[in-house]
């Protein structure tokens, strides 16, 4: 009985192939479970860290933070913010609200709005 090459090739390509891999991937589970346990390790120590700082923030209480940010804003010289302002589009004029630049812009000049010429059409 003969066998042919062609279909025995395959054959022994694949099987040399197996027990190469098999050989090669003798020591990897052992570096695979040194990698788990490394990273299970940091992550232990990352959470031992937030614990801590959950701790040290748990024993500050809201009106002691508000007024060391105050006593820092104080010694940097910052005031009260000044108000917003909104300002028209078309004049420039500025207005404390929203709605009154709003009104200036839309409104003609008739009925308190823009005094710019043609700025609104009606």
């Amino acid at each position: 009985m003969r066998i042919p090459f062609a279909t025995l090739a395959p054959l022994v390509l694949s099987l040399t192939a197996w027990v190469a891999t098999a050989h090669a991937d003798g020591g990897s589970t052992l570096e695979a479970r040194e990698w788990v346990d490394e990273l299970s390790a940091r992550d232990l120590d990352y959470a031992h860290d937030i614990l801590e700082r959950r701790e040290v923030l748990a024993e500050i209480s809201t009106r002691d933070l508000v007024n060391e940010l105050k006593d820092r804003l104080e010694r940097r010289g910052v005031g009260p913010s000044k108000p917003k302002t909104y300002k028209c589009p078309y004049c420039g004029k500025k207005y404390t609200s929203f709605d009154a630049a709003k009104n200036c812009a839309t409104k003609p000049a008739i009925l308190g709005g823009c005094k710019v010429a043609g700025a609104v059409r009606q």
